[in-house]
């Protein structure tokens, strides 16, 4: 099989969503060998948006990192801090920004319904066309999973989270909080 055919395969094997991104970045890491690839998720009620990073991925990480689900929305980053993403956001358009040591490529990240993060891609130099193709076809991929797995979490009259998805949910956040070692 294909490396590609292998990422998709692994990327429609989970069914839950902190690991579907883990395993976004992992892919889109693997696939185009980039500095570092991120998705950050815009959270909060309109006026008070913040970024979220789900998964990030450096060249040499052996585990993506995320913000921790327990923190505080007000410690979060405002949307308006990173311009550049809230742009993409917005608009709905992938946007390059070059730096002196880098390339960014920010490509907006949608549901069914609407926009709702951005996946931010670090390379060394600007992406080839062919890498910004397979990037948005893979992201397709991606919405159309985040689709399915929203139908079959939620009941279609009330539109409400179904019992496993919703003990699942809750078991998640009324886990205790992690304990920080004493130095």
């Amino acid at each position: 099989m294909s490396p590609l055919a292998d990422r998709l395969a692994e990327l429609t094997g989970f069914r839950d969503r902190d690991v579907l991104d883990v395993t976004l970045v992992g892919a889109l890491r693997d696939l185009l060998s980039p500095q570092s690839v991120a998705i950050h998720r815009c959270v909060g009620e309109p006026g008070n948006e913040r970024w979220l990073t789900r998964a990030r991925l450096g060249a040499d990480d052996v585990a993506a990192t995320s913000d921790p689900a327990w923190l505080e929305l007000e410690s979060l980053p405002p949307l308006d801090t990173q311009p550049v993403r809230r742009d993409c956001l917005r608009l709905q358009e992938i946007v390059d920004v070059s730096q002196p040591h880098a390339h960014l490529t920010l490509f907006p990240l949608t549901s069914d319904r609407e926009a709702v993060g951005v996946v931010e891609v670090e390379t060394a130099t600007p992406m080839s066309a062919d890498d910004r193709r397979l990037v948005c076809s893979i992201l397709r991929i991606y919405r159309n999973f985040q689709g399915l797995l929203d139908y079959s979490e939620r009941d279609t009259l009330t539109g409400l989270l179904n019992r496993k998805t919703f003990d699942e949910s809750f078991l998640k956040s009324a886990a205790p909080l992690p304990q920080l070692a004493d130095h």
